[in-house]
């Protein structure tokens, strides 16, 4: 080909047909800017691919440190019910001679002494932020989520995490300053003078009641909250890179799979008619269900930051992004027809009929 336009190029000057010939050269020149223009596009869609890949590989990644502290979040929730179910036996002095003399496991002695932390993975967060000027534009729709996981809720649970090292270091500094018998706390069995304190201290109970408040009343809460962004942020993370590996296990999904008109039968707004053991005057809220995303949220009084995602174990029950937080069930009518749902919240069961 080289030569056959060199062959060109020589015959137009031997015939002195320059006009031609810079025609023929300017043509040239076009059809080489054209090849670089080319190579140029071709070299910059494979950096794009090569920079959209390293991006998805670091989203990954993020993944990887959202399903470890979601599973992590199920271990502390439960960890910390147990804790806040027993310290409510000792406030309302519930707890017996007995209880303490038998306790293999040595559960009740250490209920406010130990303490069960998470610290969050930020590995992959912080290589994406590092990465963020590069991050493609449809993958960017993560980035503000994330950093609400790891800044805003990050900041929460270390801060109950400190505090939950501070009252449970008190505890005990306090306990080996005023009890001789601190030391042999590891011994089988309790002795009576340290069952009598743990029985009717009240300085103990003010402490245990420091230690639910900031565990179960607090702790619990951002834990939650952590749990839901960050399974949604895994789930957006799924679609973002259009993966097509199945959401494991520990992410909720359906049990059932309803169409969008099964769907629409549970969308209304109700009304709260009842809270269980509560006699006070009920609060005027309503509480709107609607579709999302082809699931189903609740919102509470338009409360946007508090919006509830809906699961289906069977055809009307149904459980939150944690079973400890939320379920309830749609009741029906004699046709068939839903008039009213039971749910559980935080441990509250609210009764509310459909307007």
């Amino acid at each position: 080909m080289i030569k056959f336009f060199r062959y060109i190029r020589q015959r137009l000057l031997s015939e002195n047909k320059f006009s031609k010939y810079l025609l023929y050269a300017i043509g040239e020149i076009v059809l080489v800017i054209i090849g670089i223009l080319i190579a140029l596009q071709i070299n910059n869609k494979n950096e794009q691919r090569k920079t959209e890949n390293k991006i998805v590989s670091i989203l990954k990644e993020v993944q990887h440190d959202l399903g470890l502290d979601i599973q992590k979040s199920d271990e502390l929730m439960a960890y910390y019910k147990t804790k806040d179910s027993i310290i409510n036996l000792i406030q309302t002095d519930k707890l017996t001679y007995d209880d303490y003399k038998n306790d293999p496991q040595n559960t009740l002695k250490y209920t406010i002494m130990n303490a069960f932390h998470m610290k969050i993975h930020a590995n992959g967060y912080t290589n994406l932020i590092e990465n963020v000027d590069n991050v493609p534009k449809k993958l960017k729709a993560v980035i503000e989520p994330l950093n609400e996981i790891y800044i805003y809720n990050k900041y929460e649970i270390d801060k109950f995490d400190n505090r939950m090292d501070f009252i449970t270091d008190r505890v005990m500094d306090g306990l080996a300053k005023s009890k001789d018998w601190y030391y042999r706390l590891d011994q089988p069995q309790l002795e009576d003078e340290m069952i009598n304190f743990f029985l009717n201290d009240p300085y103990y109970k003010n402490d245990a009641d420091l230690y639910q408040n900031a565990s179960w009343m607090n702790l619990a809460y951002h834990v939650t909250v952590f749990r839901e962004n960050a399974i949604n942020a895994y789930k957006q993370i799924n679609a973002l890179i259009e993966s097509n590996e199945p959401l494991p296990d520990f992410i909720p999904h359906n049990l059932v799979h309803l169409t969008t008109a099964q769907l629409n039968e549970y969308v209304g707004t109700f009304k709260i008619v009842k809270i269980e053991g509560y006699d006070g005057p009920i609060p005027d809220l309503n509480y709107k269900i609607q579709i999302q995303d082809n699931n189903l949220v609740g919102v509470m009084d338009e409360d946007l930051e508090d919006m509830d995602y809906f699961y289906f174990e069977t055809v009307d029950k149904i459980f939150g992004q944690a079973d400890i937080y939320l379920k309830g069930e749609f009741v029906r009518d004699s046709l068939n027809e839903i008039t009213s749902l039971i749910i559980m919240k935080n441990e509250i069961v609210f009764y509310l009929n459909k307007l």
